[in-house]
């Protein structure tokens, strides 16, 4: 999935769960789940379609952050919130296409999670069925609002 549902489900755990040893390993955890589901592979290495992938991807992040800061906003334990979104979100840094990831992919800590990341994804390639590879990407982001809104509202009632 693209950083959106990630970063949205990490702060949505967060704001749910408020305890902080509870929710980071469990948005962590929710990355693995989320890459579990098909979804488009955006590579922005290869060449085809880059500028409507960094379109994608630009609005995909956007629509993530402004989730992450409604759900924090007023909120008074915003910090275990936007940790949940870190949390969700850090396992890509495990990708082995940039410099922490080699060194990581390398380290044996971490390795194993490396591996796990790259081999627990179902990636849909880029122009191929849209419906399944951007559908539930953004299906997530739909439920996430959905949900976080609805437990807003109970809890103002």
């Amino acid at each position: 999935m693209l950083a959106g549902p990630h970063l949205a489900v990490g702060a949505l755990t967060g704001r749910v769960v408020r305890r902080a040893w509870i929710a980071l390993p469990l948005a962590f955890a929710s990355h693995y789940a989320l890459d579990a589901l098909p979804h488009s592979y955006l590579s922005l290495r290869e060449p085809g379609h880059l500028a409507l992938k960094l379109a994608i991807a630009i609005v995909d992040g956007l629509i993530g952050v402004a989730l992450v800061l409604w759900m924090a906003r007023g909120q008074p334990h915003w910090r275990i919130i936007l940790g949940g979104a870190v949390a969700a979100m850090v396992v890509d840094l495990f990708n082995p296409v940039n410099p922490l990831g080699r060194w990581l992919a390398r380290t044996p800590g971490a390795a194993w999670l490396v591996s796990l990341h790259m081999e627990g994804s179902w990636h849909v390639p880029f122009g191929g069925d849209w419906l399944v590879g951007f559908g539930l990407s953004v299906a997530v982001l739909v439920l996430v609002a959905l949900a976080a809104w609805a437990y807003n509202a109970r809890q103002a009632a």
